[in-house]
């Protein structure tokens, strides 16, 4: 009788989820179209681009050092700081949004804030509800050190780079030449330089997403150990079928919503897809004006702890809770909720801190790479909330059943 009563209660709800549905599709049609119509081409100064081109040859023939004391200190304090942030992940990503309150006009700065955030996210995820008793200790481990590795080597190339110019700008000297002592590859040299004197934030942004894309190829994705215990497993391979490896910004349209945008992309793509996803990424985040509004809403006000209640507090817990495996997702207002579902630990306490041994050596090997310097349209379907909530919930059927199988089998 009470699974009679559960299932009519059920079939009375079924009018409202497709009212629920129907409305956030009208809402992410209505919001992706205004985007098209703000969208405006921005033309890349390719003179600029050719002049990089010729100084980097030029770079293979000198070497810079430091002839100084006052910049041997200088190199010594910025690759302390770099060390202290560099802690985990949740430090690298609170530096990024520092540097970028103090130097908004390098966007980059925000760009790897959002992206790390969702290195956060993903590391977590390993530990929460939505993966647990589905893996191996060792499979979770594994994956999640090529997050924070390729996370911690991001931030070790770029960080000093960003100080650099922080010192460049507040003593009104190029400190660049100082680049080499952090292992910088040659790539960012006359990047650098030109940006002190034109500041195109549009050409750094592309400019640094084509550097360390490449700084991370050889040293973590093509890495044969990541290959073989990551990227040829089940555990990413499910990440892979559900879509669970979008890159997600949240953005707020009231002060008690969070809607999501985004764009999937999967942790083992060529180099170039891996590059042009971040120029797309950048062209929603700083092109589109309304869109940039409606992301600092929800960056000003939410500190990245790496739990996912940091967007979604009525769908993911940061404590454990007696919440309904399989509870419905909630796309309403974040004060309706009830107990939330999905246990998403926050990130500090959950992994610990990792040692890291960086490995010297300068990616850039040709011109071709030049060739990333060219004009990006935005994707037309990037808002994410309803596509999002339906994964999850995806997600949540598959560990549910697969947990179940495992019982009955005796597993």
């Amino acid at each position: 009788m009470l699974n009679i009563f559960n299932s009519f209660q059920k079939a009375l709800q079924i009018p409202v989820h497709i009212a629920s549905s129907t409305s956030h599709k009208i809402a992410k049609h209505s919001y992706e179209s205004k985007a098209r119509s703000r969208w405006q081409q921005q033309e890349l100064n390719q003179e600029t681009v050719l002049k990089w081109k010729e100084s980097v040859q030029e770079l293979y023939e000198s070497k810079s050092s430091v002839t100084c004391s006052s910049e041997n200190e200088l190199v010594r304090k910025i690759k302390q700081k770099t060390n202290e942030h560099n802690r985990n992940n949740v430090t690298r990503t609170a530096a990024y949004l520092a540097f970028y309150q103090d130097h908004p006009e390098v966007h980059w700065a925000l760009l790897a804030h959002l992206v790390s955030r969702n290195g956060g996210w993903n590391m977590t995820d390993l530990k929460g509800s939505l993966l647990e008793n589905i893996f191996t200790t060792k499979a979770k481990k594994d994956f999640f050190m090529f997050l924070e590795c390729a996370n911690a080597f991001i931030f070790h190339d770029a960080y000093p780079q960003l100080l650099l110019y922080e010192q460049s700008k507040e003593k009104q000297r190029n400190h660049f030449h100082l680049l080499p002592e952090f292992g910088v590859s040659i790539f960012m040299k006359p990047v650098w330089d030109s940006f002190l004197r034109d500041r195109d934030s549009q050409l750094l942004t592309i400019a640094l997403i084509i550097n360390e894309q490449h700084y991370i190829e050889q040293r973590i994705v093509s890495n044969e150990y990541y290959k073989e215990n990551v990227f040829e497993t089940s555990l990413f391979e499910m990440q892979e079928l559900f879509h669970f490896t979008n890159v997600i910004f949240p953005y707020k349209l009231r002060k008690n919503r969070t809607n999501l945008i985004g764009l999937n992309v999967s942790h083992f793509a060529p180099v170039e897809k891996r590059i042009e996803l971040g120029k797309r990424l950048y062209v929603m985040l700083f092109e589109i004006q309304f869109i940039f509004e409606d992301i600092m809403l929800f960056v000003d006000v939410t500190p990245h702890t790496g739990s996912r209640s940091d967007y979604w507090p009525q769908t993911f817990s940061a404590e454990k809770t007696n919440g309904s495996r399989l509870k419905e997702i909630s796309l309403t207002s974040e004060s309706e909720s009830s107990q939330p579902a999905i246990f998403s630990p926050p990130l500090e306490g959950t992994w610990g801190d990792v040692s890291h041994k960086f490995i010297d050596g300068d990616w850039y090997q040709t011109k071709e790479v030049f060739h990333f310097f060219s004009q990006v349209k935005p994707p037309k379907k990037f808002e994410k909330t309803l596509e999002y909530s339906h994964t999850i919930h995806k997600i949540q059927a598959g560990t549910f059943f697969w947990g179940l199988g495992k019982n009955l089998m005796g597993g």
